[in-house]
Formats: structure tokens, sequence, C-alpha cells
């Protein structure tokens, strides 16, 4: 980014600051990557937003103060990077169903920020790379992949799959709990995995301690995330909800809980001294978006 520039008033020395309201707008509007369409959009969004909390400004007489400390809480949650996970934890349910409504199939979901692309075929539909400790339970995750529009069976679907260990911890080197398998002819998937458990990331963070402020759980329901590919189209983000989780109503997440994502697991047995539990979830691949339409999808 290129410094300003401006002679101060004060001094008559030249600005070098990175960032300066005096640059010219067109200039800003280049490094933000701002198109004049979205430029317009952008100032609808900030007007609406402040009409909104104008009223609530109003009622709870809410001070300079306040607003001040709020300011410098975000400062803190830009300097750690999170404010994009703050946002998330907040609104990102709302525009995903926004955006997804009356569309029929598999309700969508966050992709969350630990999803990388490139994860292994998995031929034997094993996730499971490392030793496990014993505080694992073993999954078998099985279920039927449908056009959610025809009912109809589908062989051949990706089924991206990624989620947390027994320690509610993610593998960021490897690929240990992540990997694709594909449907069967009948449209049936199964994937070996582990019981994935519930997690708090945020305990020593801003974002923590706003929840803590705020009296909310600092916890996500034990979950596994999911892409759904069909020809190597994203049809689908969602995630499963381990359905005895303790967390399901408090998940921080606003919205990311729903019934019709909750699965119930059934001890099946014991594997080398590892508890297994079963749990089954249907597929229903969503439509393509009328702008993404090909012939034959």
């Amino acid at each position: 980014m290129t410094s300003c520039g401006h002679t101060t008033s004060s001094s008559g020395a030249r600005c070098s600051a990175e960032w300066c309201w005096r640059r010219p707008r067109q200039l800003r509007q280049n490094e933000w990557n701002l198109t004049v369409n979205a430029t317009s959009r952008l100032q609808l969004i900030a007007d609406r937003v402040t009409s909104a909390l104008t009223p609530v400004m109003r009622e709870l007489r809410i001070t300079e103060d306040e607003l001040h400390a709020a300011g410098d809480f975000l400062d803190r949650v830009g300097q750690a990077g999170m404010c994009k996970s703050l946002l998330d934890i907040a609104f990102a349910m709302t525009a995903i169903d926004t955006r997804r409504h009356g569309i029929p199939g598999t309700r969508t979901n966050l992709e969350g920020p630990v999803y990388r692309p490139g994860a292994p075929t998995r031929a034997t539909n094993n996730l499971i790379e490392r030793d496990l400790s014993p505080d694992a339970d073993l999954l078998v995750l099985s279920g039927q992949v449908t056009d959610a529009v025809t009912g109809r069976p589908m062989s051949g679907v990706e089924l991206d799959f990624w989620h947390a260990d027994e320690h509610g911890r993610y593998d960021y080197d490897g690929n240990h709990l992540r990997g694709v398998v594909h449907s069967g002819q009948d449209g049936r998937y199964r994937v070996d995995t582990i019981m994935p458990v519930d997690y708090a990331e945020h305990l020593n963070d801003p974002i923590g301690e706003l929840l803590a402020m705020l009296d909310r759980d600092g916890y996500r329901a034990a979950h596994i995330h999911l892409k759904v590919r069909v020809r190597g189209v994203e049809r689908l983000t969602t995630q499963l909800f381990r359905g005895d989780s303790p967390h399901l109503d408090q998940d921080y997440v606003i919205g990311a809980v729903s019934e019709d994502l909750v699965v119930e697991p059934r001890l099946v047995g014991t594997v080398d001294g590892h508890r297994q539990y079963a749990m089954s979830f249907d597929i229903a691949v969503p439509p393509l978006p009328a702008d993404h339409l090909v012939e034959g999808s």
C-alpha cells in the first residue's frame, strides 16, 4: 500500500501513513478491491446497521465510555486475528439460512476455519491415521446420499469429512480424521472414524472473554464437518452434531445446531478395547443454484 503523502497543516511535513482517510477516494476503493456496485452495497449496509442500532443506543442510554470499551475490545479481537470468527459466531448462520431459504436438501452449515482442501481419498473409508488414546471411542457413520429434488440415490458422490479428535483438537499438519469417501451404486456410504467430542477453542482469547461476560457457553457441541461434491462441484457444506452432547442447546455459534443435523449415537460393541458407536445420517444433496447449472448435473 502506498503512503498518502498529503501535507499536514501543522508542520508542513508530508504524511507517511499507509492508511489515511484524506487519500483520494478512488485509491481507497481500489485498496479494498471495491467495485462501484460493491461500494453502493457497503453504503447501504452501513446505513441500515446504523439505523437499526440507533434506537438501541437511545433505549439503553449507551454511554461514550461503553462505546469506547467496545472499541478497545474490538481492537484486541483484530490484533488476535479473530474478527471473522466473531462475526461468524454472531451472524454467519443467519446469512447461510437466508441464502439457502427455499432450497430443498440437507441444511447448510458453517465451513469453519480449519477446512483444508486436498484431503486424501480413503479407499477403506477409514479416517484414522494415528494411534488412539484410551479415551477415544470408535464410530461408524453411514447413510444414503440422495438427490433432494428427485429422491433418487446418487452414486460416486464425494463426501469430504473432517473433525476434531478425542481431545477436541484438529490435525493441522496431517490428515488424521480428514478424508474423502464416495457413495456406492445405491447411494450408500460409510466412514470409520472416532467419536467427536465437545471442545472450547476460545477459553483464553478475547472471544472467550466476551462469551464469559455474557454468561454464554464457551463450548462447541461435538460435530463432524462435511462437504459434498458432485462431479467436482461443491453442492453442500454442513455439520453433523452428536446427539448426546450436553452443549447442543448452548453451542456458542448462534443458530448452528438444529434438530435435523443432530444424530444419535448407538453403542454397538467394543473393538481393541475401544467402545464402538454407530450413527446414521442420510444426505439429501441440494440442487445447484440457477447460475451454476450445467447439463446433466
